[in-house]
């Protein structure tokens, strides 16, 4: 081994020949990887994976490094290529963080073995599922006082973030589809007719003798008023459009 020098410590050590092969070193790439399984029983299974020796690696025996001596120790070099396959198999954090490393770098697998292009596939998509959990959990942080509409200032509440809303889809000019969208909503979770009520709300107001522009002035929101279902409902569908919309109650 002393006519190896050392060519990287990326994480595992890889070494150079005379002959200018990398190699690494089989109890070395165990070692760094973390492996719980001993040596000699771990790197037989790692060679069923399809390497093949005098070819991927060679065996070589070294001292045993206790003070009272030993039976030889069996070791191997591999070539880099069979180091690479081996660490990226392995489920321990260094081999995630060669699995990592080596997407990172190299965009083109198609020369790689299918169960490593698979290997790769999912690791890909296990860190973009984990992308898009965090963003979704950033984006759950900023609607927390959405979520916490006070049920008391329902009206005032709401309001504001139709506002928020109307902006969000280009402006105030958008606030009255916003509204009828809502209303609609409302109509179809509630199995009502706000409409309907509204038109009779200003009949019986009108037999009780209230003026005509003062019943003008009502709106679906005084109907909803009346009904504490349909002011459930219409808060629950104004919040969800400001989630949707990605809007908090404190831009509102």
């Amino acid at each position: 081994m002393n006519n190896l020098t050392v060519f990287s410590s990326d994480i595992i050590p890889v070494y150079t020949t005379d002959t200018g092969k990398k190699v690494v070193i089989g109890r070395e790439l165990h070692e760094k990887l973390k492996i719980n399984e001993k040596y000699a029983d771990w790197f037989p299974r790692m060679v069923d994976y399809g390497f093949a020796e005098n070819e991927d690696y060679s065996s070589f025996s070294e001292k045993s490094e206790k003070p009272t001596g030993g039976r030889p120790s069996v070791n191997h070099i591999l070539t880099l290529d069979m180091a690479k396959h081996i660490a990226m198999i392995q489920r321990t954090p260094e081999g995630r963080a060669i699995r990592q490393k080596r997407i990172e770098l190299e965009t083109d697998i198609s020369n790689l073995s299918p169960e490593l292009r698979l290997l790769i596939k999912l690791e890909v998509e296990q860190k973009q599922q984990e992308k898009a959990l965090a963003d979704t959990n950033k984006r759950l942080d900023h609607i927390g006082d959405v979520i916490a509409l006070d049920t008391r200032s329902w009206r005032e509440d709401t309001r504001k973030l139709i506002v928020q809303i109307a902006r969000a889809r280009g402006g105030n000019e958008y606030l009255r589809d916003v509204q009828s969208e809502i209303y609609k909503l409302v109509d179809q979770r509630g199995g009502v007719s706000l409409e309907t009520r509204l038109t009779n709300k200003r009949r019986r107001m009108a037999d009780e003798g209230v003026c005509k522009s003062k019943r003008d002035r009502l709106n679906k929101v005084d109907v909803i008023a009346d009904d504490k279902k349909l002011i459930e409902i219409y808060s629950a569908i104004v919040k969800e459009m400001a989630i949707k919309y990605g809007i908090d109650q404190q831009s509102a």
